[in-house]
């Protein structure tokens, strides 16, 4: 095991402890990894003492191997890198209560993660993309900056897998979303007419994408601006204008057509 090369200070000191929390619990850092349900690198990274490592990993840590958390948290926040060392103001998850509410927690999340990269946030939900959805690095940002409030429950799974949250805390996740107000299924008002026509006009957008062969990730922009979606012959990621997509295009990657073969009188 490699020195801590700073040990007195910053992320070196944060390291130091974190070792020392684990040899007292007689623990190998593969055991360490199997208890906090995370990758062995993960916790390589945390005892390195070379960056900030997010403090959920921290929390984590700290709980199996019976640290003070106050203690645990107070040199995790000095380990902080100089000029970012101050977080997003947001509500603790179970106050949730509005869009801007979610909107704050989710760049705290970011924050709490030592803010990975756009890269690494889209190769982290691409490898669970199966079980949950994708996260383009488009959809990741405009999230991030709220910018952006989640098209779907799939959608906030994939963000939150990018911003490596343990998945034992979905079901909160999840609570704070649909309180919120972001139902993946809601029943609209009679008296919103105009707003049920929007949806169902979203919907009917997401539906001839697929059957034009193309998975949409993220929500309807308008007919000419750029939608990131994947291709079902290559499983590449591309950007698709929709208009386009109607005449019939082809995925810049493998070339495979896509067309709308039939759109109906209800076209958006």
């Amino acid at each position: 095991m490699a020195p801590v090369l700073t040990p007195n200070h910053g992320a070196g000191r944060l390291a130091l402890e974190l070792r020392r929390a684990r040899s007292r619990r007689d623990l190998s850092r593969p055991e360490l990894a199997h208890k906090i349900g995370r990758s062995l690198t993960t916790v390589q990274r945390a005892e390195a003492g070379r960056i900030r490592p997010p403090w959920p990993v921290i929390r984590d840590i700290a709980a199996v191997c019976g640290m003070d958390l106050d203690t645990a948290e107070d040199l995790w926040r000095k380990a902080g890198r100089p000029g970012r060392t101050r977080r997003t103001e947001a509500p603790l998850l179970s106050l949730v209560r509005t869009p801007g509410d979610l909107a704050a927690v989710l760049r705290r999340a970011w924050e709490d993660d030592g803010a990975p990269s756009l890269r690494t946030m889209e190769a982290r939900a691409e490898r669970l993309a199966r079980t949950y959805a994708p996260l383009s690095r488009m959809s990741a940002w405009r999230i991030r900056e709220r910018k952006q409030t989640l098209s779907s429950l799939h959608q906030l799974y994939a963000y939150l897998i990018a911003c490596e949250v343990a998945e034992e805390d979905f079901p909160a996740w999840e609570q704070a979303w649909r309180r919120a107000g972001h139902h993946e299924e809601r029943s609209p008002r009679p008296a919103a007419r105009a707003g049920q026509r929007r949806t169902t006009s979203l919907d009917r957008a997401a539906a001839l994408m697929r059957q034009a062969g193309l998975l949409p990730c993220e929500p309807f922009p308008g007919r000419h601006t750029p939608w990131t979606a994947r291709c079902r012959s290559c499983g590449k990621l591309s950007r698709y204008k929709f208009s386009q997509v109607l005449e019939g295009t082809s995925c810049p990657v493998c070339h495979h057509p896509h067309a709308v073969l039939y759109a109906g009188p209800e076209e958006v």
